[in-house]
């Protein structure tokens, strides 16, 4: 197994709206390289990770097939001290795949290293491919959504060294095994890196998308970054919206049927590792609203919306959700559920 690192001055796209939803969070990039599409009968070969805030590529490279289970681990380690991975098509493969891989593997850890005692990885997964897939025009404008179709869109042929496919690297990685041929593994550590690196230049794609929209349909992180807590889904039923989600990382047991004087119902299960918060909204005239003052919200960061006066956020019209709205106000609610629920202890 081998590690690799070198420097890379990269600095990701940055804009208000992906700091509302990640700033304070350890952000990388990852792309992993398998012998195949199924994780039950392939294997995991290489893992290539991009640390923007320290500029540094990592790259794991399983030199044989039967240092997987050390490659994996080594992976992985470096992978969980991040809260967000950039990836493209992660949701439905790699963080999957390396979810399998792990289990399979019987959850091995580095020697030396704390034991594990979580899945693979608890962070969160911005997936491009599916902002630009679900919230984009680029569906209707491009002839495929493949990684190298939507960088030539975006202006980054230039950037990219490589010309081979997933498919070529697998046998150049038999290839390498069978014969020890140099060429095929810089080939292989090329084509990995290549898409990392250019996976990190093509987040500047979020511009052309409704993230407001995408972060509603996938989700976000909340609370602190600590936690690992992740909304999951946010619905709106007769005069409740209910945001669902998970805790991925530090748990708590909660029940309850008001926060302060705000009549929220909110149960946290540690056991099985989810959330749920039943937010009151005013419907009238076709129009859905949330008393932000009554939940104690500072009024000061919802003035922006043209929905918002008298300390009501209107969070849904005849035209359908208000997805900025509705995220910053779940985002704000589990912010201050956690607050109280962390001043509570103290007092205990």
């Amino acid at each position: 197994m081998e590690h690799i690192e070198r420097k890379e001055e990269l600095k990701l796209y940055q804009s208000s709206a992906l700091d509302h939803y990640f700033g304070g969070r350890s952000v990388c990039v990852l792309d992993i390289e398998t012998t195949g599409l199924s994780a039950e009968k392939s294997r995991f070969i290489l893992g290539g990770l991009y640390d923007p805030a320290k500029g540094i590529l990592h790259q794991i490279f399983a030199e044989k097939p039967g240092e997987e289970a050390e490659a994996l681990a080594e992976f992985l380690s470096l992978l969980r001290k991040f809260d967000v991975a950039v990836t493209y098509n992660g949701r439905h493969f790699d963080v999957p795949f390396l979810e399998e891989r792990f289990r399979r593997n019987g959850g091995a850890v580095p020697q030396g290293a704390p034991e594990w005692t979580g899945g693979a990885w608890n962070g969160y997964d911005l997936d491009l491919y599916q902002v630009v897939s679900g919230h984009s025009p680029l569906r209707r404008l491009l002839p495929s959504l493949s990684q190298k179709t939507v960088e030539n869109y975006m202006g980054l042929w230039s950037d990219r060294a490589d010309e081979i496919s997933g498919a070529e690297s697998v046998d150049l990685y038999y290839q390498f095994v069978t014969t020890g041929d140099q060429s095929a593994k810089e080939r292989i550590l090329l084509h990995n890196s290549d898409d990392v690196l250019q996976l990190s230049r093509l987040m500047k794609v979020l511009e052309k998308c409704d993230l407001h929209r995408a972060m509603y349909r996938m989700g976000f992180p909340a609370g602190k970054p600590c936690r690992r807590w992740q909304v999951r889904r946010i619905r709106t039923h007769r005069d409740l919206l209910i945001a669902e989600g998970v805790q991925a990382g530090e748990r708590i047991d909660y029940r309850g049927f008001s926060m302060g004087d705000y009549p929220m119902q909110t149960r946290f299960d540690r056991h099985a590792g989810t959330f749920r918060m039943e937010i009151p909204i005013l419907r009238q005239s076709g129009i859905a609203a949330a008393d932000i003052r009554a939940a104690g919200l500072p009024e000061k960061e919802f003035e922006k919306y043209p929905g918002f006066g008298s300390g009501f956020l209107v969070v849904e019209e005849q035209n359908g959700v208000k997805y900025r709205e509705v995220n910053h106000l779940v985002k704000g609610l589990v912010d201050r559920f956690e607050q109280m629920n962390m001043e509570i202890d103290e007092w205990n």
